[in-house]
């Protein structure tokens, strides 16, 4: 599993779940960007390693369980971003969660779960960091 440094930087996270070319998207139920769907994640904890921030986002959102997380990336928010436009650059963490289990609930703040294959996603207001990260990791299943 690759490892990021816990650092002041990260100040959120986000947790990529996939079944059957499909990803798990929960639909935001708090501002910024309620309404909108986005994978599952929040807020990194005082003194949390964002790799476990990642797997108890994960479970606090959807009920869905993983013991392993492998870092993705690290995507940049600021005043620019519309649908998650922040006051300073806003640091969140993507990883991938190995092996989920358990049927995805909406709970925590999400206002709803949804699968969608990349292709669905057009219909809703999905974020643009969301769409173009389910687009890499669908491409690379076909490799």
């Amino acid at each position: 599993m690759a490892q990021i440094p816990l650092s002041p930087d990260v100040d959120g996270v986000s947790a990529v779940c996939i079944r059957n070319e499909a990803f798990l998207l929960v639909e935001r139920g708090r501002e910024p960007s309620k309404g909108w769907l986005a994978f599952p994640g929040g807020r990194r904890e005082d003194g949390e390693a964002p790799d476990t921030a990642a797997i108890r986002e994960l479970f606090e959102e959807t009920g869905v369980r993983t013991t392993e997380v492998s870092y993705l990336d690290t995507v940049v928010f600021d005043y620019s971003t519309p649908e998650f436009p922040a006051s300073r650059p806003y640091h969140l963490a993507v990883f991938l969660a190995c092996d989920p289990v358990g049927d995805a609930v909406a709970a925590d703040d999400a206002a709803a779960v949804h699968w969608l294959k990349v292709e669905e996603m057009a219909a809703f207001d999905v974020t643009a960091s969301v769409l173009e990260m389910a687009r890499k990791l669908a491409q690379d299943f076909k490799s």
